[in-house]
């Protein structure tokens, strides 16, 4: 008895690999039998991977047969398709066919050869097993080949593996391209909006076997938790599965008094799990279930953390995070979301939270600020107007407000001390604090944020209206111009002789006749806030300038305004040396009488309208350029740069950062400055108040929105001034920064608050030709070193005390008392009995002479041991790079070199025993005591 095989539908690809097959093993011939139930479904002509052309023929009967091998034109192949046996062929036809016989593809035999495999792995065919050749058959089905370099990927091993398999038909038949395809790739390419599409078009077109099997697959690779993957999948939901799994992870590691909301939130979302896990989600579970659950939450926070930290997953990973943050407020879960480190809830209850603190409990907002830090999402949006932006500002501000000094009057300093410390205090602190009030007052949608920063905001400019008052009040020895002490702070009218005009005679580089001299840029308006931002947009973006301070001088100077503070009158004394109201030709006179007292053979002066140039490319004129490249005969070059006094008539000063982009004329000065090697002076006639929903006093005879002629007594907010550095006679100045004479702009000047009278003098020196430390050494003028970093220390971190200090006696230095507003004490904490001292026990050891034999650049043993000892006695062991930056008084730019070196001398054996990590310099004392061998 003669048993036949029913024959089974032939897919293209069965085709394609039986040809693949007959290639290899036969040369000649090109007619092949294949035995199949019916025709092609896809009639779509055909090739072979040597686009030779296919004739695929459906032959139901004998005589068809001969037709169509009679009909074929001989080009390519002709592929025979029949149910007939081979004994009703007969052997007249098989003779024309290769080998003789009808072939027979078995589903995996073609399957190996679409995938170039030689061998089969065992796993792959017991997934099929059950199912007979239903998965084989559904991936010839389902090849998906456009074109001859199309089709499935090739076995490079040879062994056609599970992986292999369901790889391909999870990236080319459902599109999970991510890379690499693991669990958390499973995971966040689940969120693919197409992807359920693709899990049901999978099932209709290759069957539920094939289906299952590359779902499981797929769920397997996130491991321990792939039944949870797994019923997702199944269910053609794979978007759930990450949004699930932040869920289910705050609700598994609740702790103490969370623990009972997070049990009845588990068994809410029980229903979204497999059976198997019921109970799994209890706080404290074990067993299998918990530590599938426990995989599972595990990934899903990683891979969430991850999308967060590439910008191109970012807001994916935010709409998964706000999907589980609802879910657990389904869950009636509020407590878990506000104690959240990853949830948005979470950052939002820290942000109302340290709102509530400011200005009261200054440890719970350094605290509550360090967590926000460290919520992923905190950053995510720090620009400028941003909520992230404007609570840094107010964290800057609470910090201002702890460490400013006590405003009472004290017989033991004189008012002359006290009101230049206040203006030096000024340029050097309270300039940091209007920058951060410019951001604390953008507010906050939040009611509550926004009532706790309306709190701060009040007492922060209640106090700089007390400091303002305080100012006002010793202001009259400065109207009179009376010898001011020391040289930290200088009448504005005795700047250009006594600190500009000797960099012009001392800044010719290493005697190279063609660098050298100085330009001077005179920033009409400029604030000494809008200068902390100017600066550091100069020398921050790139070591092109650095700044430079007189020897023996940590923080910058500052210069005190005529009054009223006008341009008439400031800008013209600053040119002419002395108290002089006039306009553009004094301004010329007096600066070519000072260039020609200080000995020097030439100095020029522009204004705006010789500045702009009307040749096509040219920002500056041919004039302006010929005298700054012009070092021998023009040793000073001056310039005003009206930008920002313009833009209080019209545009938002207080809103502004101010950047070299910003000021016009100002970028193409400095290329030219910085090519001719000039040292580059920056400073202002005066400041300015920005308007802030302020008061108007109407008075008859003023005509300037800050001052008013004395015809009566001056009123709250207000102070009489008289003496030579008055030029107007007799004024009342407007005190209060929120008082104004005239109608309201976006800002004005003229009055006596500190940012009007006190601006910077700020001095820069450009990059050398040869690009080295030693070059930038060697081209400094004399007398001068480069500035450490000038950001107040509360801009980066709060000292952990400040003490009060007793008034300096007149008869003392009075430096001392000018920099209680200024440097408050480096943060400072009981130290433990062994810490004191650390740094000279490390510098004297055996083990760092060892260290340092071989590295002569490096700064010295006594400024290493200072900034060991520092870090020891900080929080945590760490401080700021700007206040690392001031203890080894190099500039910012140079700090982190040093710290190269300085981290060679202490990091033993590779060891980190110092490291700099996001702007933070970090010691580990007790790995440094270990390696060094002391105690």
């Amino acid at each position: 008895m003669t048993v036949t095989t029913a024959p089974a539908p032939v897919p293209r690809a069965a085709v394609l690999a039986t040809l693949d097959a007959v290639r290899r093993r036969e040369s000649h011939g090109r007619v092949v039998g294949i035995r199949a139930s019916r025709g092609l479904d896809d009639t779509t002509p055909m090739s072979d991977a040597h686009h030779e052309p296919i004739t695929v023929r459906w032959c139901p009967s004998v005589l068809s047969l001969w037709d169509a091998l009679t009909g074929w034109n001989e080009q390519g192949w002709l592929v025979l398709l029949t149910d007939r046996t081979e004994e009703e062929i007969g052997s007249g036809l098989l003779a024309r066919m290769v080998q003789q016989r009808l072939h027979r593809p078995d589903a995996w035999d073609s399957v190996k050869q679409r995938f170039r495999a030689t061998s089969l792995e065992r796993a792959l065919l017991d997934d099929a097993r059950p199912h007979g050749a239903a998965i084989p058959e559904a991936l010839l089905r389902l090849e998906p080949v456009t074109d001859p370099a199309g089709g499935w990927p090739a076995a490079r091993s040879g062994v056609l593996s599970r992986d292999l398999v369901y790889g391909a038909v999870a990236r080319q038949l459902l599109g999970l391209t991510i890379d690499p395809l693991d669990g958390p790739g499973l995971l966040e390419a689940g969120l693919d909006r197409e992807l359920p599409t693709a899990l049901a078009d999978l099932r209709h077109r290759g069957g539920d076997p094939l289906a299952d099997a590359a779902n499981t697959w797929l769920a397997g690779l996130l491991g321990a938790a792939a039944p949870i993957a797994r019923h997702a999948l199944n269910a053609g939901d794979p978007a759930r599965l990450l949004p699930l799994g932040i869920a289910l992870a705050h609700i598994t590691r609740a702790g103490g008094d969370q623990r009972h909301e997070a049990s009845l939130a588990g068994a809410r979302l029980e229903a979204r799990l497999p059976d198997a896990l019921r109970g799994a989600s209890l706080p404290g579970a074990t067993g299998p279930g918990a530590d599938q659950l426990q995989a599972f939450t595990t990934t899903a926070e990683a891979t969430v953390r991850s999308m967060l930290s590439r910008a191109g997953a970012r807001d994916s990973a935010r709409q998964v995070l706000r999907l589980a943050e609802s879910i657990l407020r389904d869950a009636q879960a509020p407590s878990l979301i506000a104690a959240s480190t990853l949830l948005p809830g979470g950052l939002l209850a820290r942000q109302r939270a340290l709102a509530g603190s400011l200005g009261a409990r200054a440890d719970e907002v350094e605290s509550l600020w360090s967590q926000i830090l460290d919520h992923p999402l905190a950053a995510l949006h720090d620009e400028r107007g941003s909520l992230h932006h404007t609570l840094r500002a107010a964290v800057r501000l609470d910090r201002w407000l702890a460490i400013q000094p006590l405003l009472e009057r004290s017989d033991g300093v004189g008012r002359i001390e006290r009101a230049i410390g206040a203006a030096r205090g000024h340029v050097l602190d309270g300039a940091w604090a209007e920058s951060a009030i410019g951001d604390l007052l953008h507010g906050a949608d939040d009611p509550e944020i926004a009532a706790g920063l309306r709190r701060l905001a009040d007492a922060v400019l209640e106090r700089r209206r007390a400091l303002d008052r305080a100012f006002a009040r010793d202001l009259a020895p400065l109207a009179q111009g009376e010898r001011l002490p020391g040289d930290r702070v200088r009448y504005l009218e005795e700047v250009l002789p006594a600190i500009g005009l000797p960099l012009a005679r001392t800044s010719h580089a290493a005697q190279d006749s063609r660098r050298g001299g100085l330009l001077v840029l005179l920033l009409d308006g400029m604030s000494a806030t809008a200068a902390a931002d100017l600066v550091t947009s100069i020398v921050g973006a790139s070591d092109a300038w650095r700044e430079i301070l007189p020897h023996g001088q940590r923080r910058r100077s500052a210069a005190l305004a005529l009054l009223p503070s006008l341009t008439t009158h400031s800008r013209t004394s600053f040119f002419a040396g002395r108290p002089l109201t006039g306009g553009q030709a004094q301004e010329h006179d007096g600066l070519d009488a000072l260039a020609r007292e200080a000995g020097l053979v030439g100095a020029e002066l522009f204004h705006k309208d010789d500045l702009s140039s009307s040749e096509a490319g040219s920002a500056l004129t041919p004039k302006v350029v010929g005298a700054i490249e012009d070092v021998q005969n023009r040793p000073v070059v001056a310039a005003v740069l009206n930008t920002i006094d313009d833009a209080l008539d019209k545009a938002d000063p207080g809103g502004t950062r101010w950047t070299t982009s910003d000021i016009r004329f100002l970028r193409a000065l400095l290329e030219q400055a910085h090519r001719a090697g000039r040292t580059v002076m920056l400073t202002a006639d005066h400041g300015h108040v920005v308007e802030r929903d302020g008061q108007l006093l109407r008075t008859p005879e003023a005509t300037s929105a800050r001052w008013r002629p004395a015809t009566d007594a001056p009123g709250e907010g207000e102070v009489l001034v008289e003496g030579r550095r008055v030029l107007d006679g007799p004024a009342i100045l407007a005190v209060d920064e929120d008082l104004r004479y005239t109608a309201r702009r976006a800002g004005y000047h003229g009055g006596a608050s500190l940012p009007e009278v006190a601006v910077p003098v700020i001095v820069l020196r450009p990059r050398p030709d040869e690009e080295t430390e030693e070059a930038w050494t060697r081209e400094l003028p004399d007398g001068w070193d480069f500035a450490a970093d000038q950001r107040p220390l509360w801009w980066q971190a709060r000292p952990a005390e400040t003490r009060p200090q007793e008034p300096t006696p007149p008869t003392a230095v009075p430096e001392l008392t000018l920099d209680i507003p200024i440097d408050p004490p480096a943060p400072v904490s009981a130290p433990e009995p062994d810490a004191a001292g650390l740094g000279s026990a490390i510098v004297e050891s055996p083990r760092f002479a060892d260290q340092v034999k071989h590295h002569r650049r490096r700064p010295d043993d006594a400024t290493i041991a200072d900034l060991v000892d520092q870090l020891v006695a900080a929080p945590g062991t760490r401080l700021p790079l700007g206040q690392v930056s001031q203890i080894l008084g190099t500039s910012l730019a140079r700090t982190g070199r040093s710290l190269q070196v300085i981290a060679q001398a202490l990091n033993v054996e590779g060891f980190e025993v110092l490291r700099l990590e996001n702007e933070t310099v970090i010691l580990q004392a007790d790995l440094a005591r270990t390696q060094f061998e002391v105690s």
